[in-house]
């Protein structure tokens, strides 16, 4: 297939814009992305759903091409995308993602573990690693860096801006009311204790939003919940702190006022990420599945009971 340049101004996935230049079917487009031969100034695309911007030259890998390096994976955590820009990571809960005052070489914060992988397995560190936002400790699921720091800075743009999808599934003691709604109040934070709080009338903080909706709840021998929050602001600690003010504390977290343990930690997963990528300007949206702990407790608190079930949106 000759290269060829796409129009500005178009909205056509990767697999429409190769349908068209080969003229072959839809099924064998999305067979050429998923192997790994579709590619965008010339980095794999890999995402059938990809939508490269006007201007984006588009090529077919020879047959029989080496095949994208296999996401990586080590202790603690999974590599769920990775490219010349990006590197998206399911982190496991008990690990950091960036290094604090009281890190230990026993215990080494994420980005460590990623660079160390990437090194490893032979990719290329230009720059390093920065982290575009974070997540608990306590918290397993998705965490985005860039590979440049001009990339970082382009994507916490898009953060500040509160554009990108931040989707997460949080196990509750009680159950929300009503099941689907949204969450609003002002947060502040003390200093010395590093405790996020509802700020008192008249006391300076930050505007926090989340969206959210019941997926399942039971109420024996307890009232407890399954909800996929979806921020709107990104504050930290915002889902613990609101959905506590609430009435609803997340099961295991003991900071923010949990009597159950739960899982041993903290209850909350971070399931989606969706933005726009740096190097495609098309959006793009990751999913990391529920670690087992948490698979342990939706069994255990649902797949006996008959729980009400509600359609995620």
């Amino acid at each position: 297939m000759t290269p060829f340049v796409v129009p500005e101004g178009s909205t056509a996935t990767i697999a429409v814009l190769l349908r068209g230049a080969l003229g072959c079917s839809h099924r064998e487009a999305k067979e050429l992305v998923l192997a790994g031969r579709a590619l965008v100034n010339g980095v794999a695309a890999l995402d059938v759903a990809a939508r490269p911007r006007g201007g984006a030259e588009i090529s077919l890998a020879p047959e029989g091409a080496p095949r994208p390096k296999r996401p990586l994976e080590g202790p603690g955590f999974r590599v769920v995308h990775i490219d010349e820009w990006i590197v998206v990571a399911d982190k496991e809960p008990g690990i950091v993602t960036v290094p604090t005052a009281n890190e230990s070489p026993e215990d080494p914060p994420l980005v460590a573990r990623l660079l160390g992988a990437m090194a490893t397995a032979g990719h290329w560190i230009r720059e390093g690693l920065w982290v575009v936002h974070r997540i608990d400790r306590s918290t397993s699921g998705l965490v985005l860096f860039a590979r440049a720091e001009r990339i970082a800075e382009e994507l916490r743009a898009q953060f500040f801006a509160r554009t990108p999808l931040r989707e997460y599934v949080a196990w509750t003691e009680g159950i929300p009311a009503p099941p689907r709604g949204e969450l609003s109040h002002v947060l502040a934070e003390n200093e010395k204790s590093r405790r996020v709080y509802v700020a008192r009338s008249g006391e300076e903080g930050k505007d926090a939003r989340l969206e959210y909706e019941v997926e399942a709840q039971t109420s024996a021998p307890a009232p407890r919940a399954r909800v996929r929050a979806r921020l709107v602001t990104g504050r930290r600690n915002q889902i613990r702190v609101q959905f506590s003010a609430a009435g609803w504390p997340i099961l295991g977290d003991r900071f923010y006022g949990a009597s159950d343990e739960g899982p041993g930690r903290t209850a909350l997963h971070a399931a989606r990420l969706g933005f726009v990528h740096p190097g495609l300007g098309a959006p793009v949206e990751y999913e990391a599945p529920w670690p087992a702990d948490l698979v342990k407790l939706d069994r255990r608190l649902f797949a006996q009971r008959s729980p009400t079930l509600r359609r995620r949106r």
